[in-house]
């Protein structure tokens, strides 16, 4: 594994396109380097490397000046492209367009150019409005006042100096209100990833939709803001089980991110998540039709929106897109659908290996396993979910832990792993009292295994899974627990094996009926 803190220069031109190196050797040129200087000859050593390796490049410069103290050699190169990325991405959002204004007004006020300042401030002023940058209009306001001071009030009164005064007033609540806001929307997300729905959880999201801020009827003093409020309701109802009220506040963000669009247009990741949210949410309402539109306009949206193409949004596309598509596809029951995606799947995991986070990765892991599970790959699914197992940690009760806790132990029964379902089984129990999630679709999953595992003869098997259909049927009918079902239907496994048929099947029939009951 590379030492992240020795291959940063690494990391930093492997990242780079083709443009932007070419654009770097044309940097170098500009600043004085000659053509194959040590600089240069140091950034296509380390471009070409695939891992890491300072000893090689040690020897392969052996003799040269600069890898007598190389640390610095290092940091001045790594600066140097930094520099030169600046450079060439200097118009690529309007936050660096706003910065770069300001800058400007400060060299004009070194100059003692200060009606030439106070113009370029105008410029950035209305930048900042159009944009609703926050923290950038409080530095036009800082630059404002400096201005005004440097010509001694003589060109202000009253009126104009009680409007800045305002507009600091009105740019610090803005602040407050939205950092609030993504205080509050951070805490519900972080207890969601790690907790899962319980039932303290239940509580407190009730008490979190009360909230002043978070009402619907209560002022938002930005787009931001009122961005951040929807977005804390649509994740609380879901988390509840009330779709339809989910579904209407991510319906309002999308009216406002389109509304808006100039104010959120360097932030991509937020109307990616909005549209993919909203189809699944959709789906879930038993609207199909509208689903599968908002499918394709989530697929339309990187043009529309003329997003850049960047790292970031590549990670982005790959997680998102994969988890949608998995997930739509299986909650509809198509799992051949599914199953196709796989390899795709595998290739972008492959791909972001080093920059994929846990959580994503997990669900990704998760939705690769309950594929190859309802297809009917068991050894497959065995192999995805241990090793979903693995990355996870022992105080994650989070959704996708819970569901691929109860894989496991299918996946165990269905290829014949006795021996490895009763020490699973046993895990399961701790796992479940130190989880305390209030559930009890789950704990009745894993009672019904134990009991077929037990169980001596076909009439008794055949007995439990009836009384688990029975059992587990009356308790999903509860918004609460039916949250499950977006990660795993036990029932449906549960009447595959009494009818003696594919899983996929009885999954499809499933869905239709789920959706025609939503």
């Amino acid at each position: 594994m590379p030492n992240k803190s020795q291959d940063h220069v690494h990391r930093l031109i492997r990242s780079m396109t083709r443009a932007e190196k070419r654009y770097y050797k044309l940097h170098l040129a500009r600043h004085g380097h000659e053509k194959g200087s040590a600089q240069e000859q140091l950034f296509d050593a380390v471009a070409r490397m695939e891992h890491y390796d300072e000893r090689g490049l040690l020897q392969r410069f052996a003799g040269s000046a600069f890898t007598t103290h190389f640390a610095i050699t290092k940091r001045r190169l790594y600066e140097s492209v930094l520099r030169c990325l600046e450079s060439y991405h200097a118009d690529c959002s309007a936050s660096v367009r706003l910065n770069r204004v300001l800058h400007q007004v400060e060299i004009l006020h070194q100059r003692a150019l200060y009606d030439d300042a106070w113009k370029m401030l105008n410029s950035a002023r209305r930048l900042a409005k159009q944009h609703e940058l926050i923290p950038g209009a409080a530095a036009v306001l800082a630059w404002e006042r400096r201005l005004i001071e440097c010509r001694n009030y003589a060109e202000e009164d009253e009126a104009t100096m009680r409007d800045a005064h305002d507009r600091a007033l009105a740019l610090r609540q803005m602040l407050e209100q939205t950092d609030e806001l993504w205080h509050l929307k951070s805490s519900l997300f972080m207890r969601m990833y790690r907790q899962g729905l319980t039932a303290d959880m239940t509580a407190q999201l009730h008490l979190l939709l009360d909230e002043p801020l978070v009402r619907d009827d209560a002022p938002a003093s930005s787009s931001k803001a009122l961005f951040l409020r929807q977005h804390i309701r649509s994740a609380a109802c879901f988390a509840l089980g009330d779709m339809p009220a989910c579904r209407e506040a991510l319906l309002r963000n999308h009216a406002l991110l389109q509304q808006h669009k100039q104010r959120f247009i360097d932030e991509p990741n937020l109307v990616l998540g909005v549209v993919s949210n909203l189809a699944f949410v959709t789906l879930r309402c038993g609207l199909l039709a509208e689903a599968q539109a908002l499918l394709r306009a989530f697929r339309a949206l990187p043009a529309q929106w003329r997003m850049p193409e960047t790292d970031d949004l590549d990670l982005k596309l790959f997680t998102t897109t994969a988890s949608l598509e998995l997930s739509l596809s299986l909650r509809l029951g198509e799992v051949e659908q599914a199953a196709a995606l796989l390899p795709m799947v595998e290739r972008g995991l492959r791909q972001h290996e080093a920059l994929i986070g846990p959580v994503r990765r997990s669900g990704l892991l998760y939705l690769m396993a309950y594929t190859h599970f309802a297809a009917g790959a068991h050894e497959r699914a065995l192999l995805a979910v241990n090793t979903l197992m693995g990355s996870l940690r022992q105080d994650d009760h989070g959704d996708v832990a819970r569901a691929a806790r109860l894989l496991q132990l299918m996946v165990f029964y269905e290829t014949g792993k006795h021996d490895l379902l009763g020490y699973a089984l046993r895990n399961m129990d701790r796992y479940q009292q130190r989880a305390a999630t209030g559930r009890r679709t789950e704990p009745r999953t894993a009672a019904m295994l134990r009991e077929l595992a037990q169980a001596g003869s076909a009439p008794r098997q055949r007995a439990a899974l009836e009384r688990f259909v029975d059992e587990a049927s009356a308790l999903l009918a509860d918004p609460g627990e039916r949250g499950l079902l977006d990660q795993l239907d036990p029932v449906a496994w549960a009447l595959a094996k009494l009818r003696d048929c594919p899983l996929a099947a009885i999954l499809r029939e499933r869905a239709a009926m789920l959706n025609s009951a939503a």
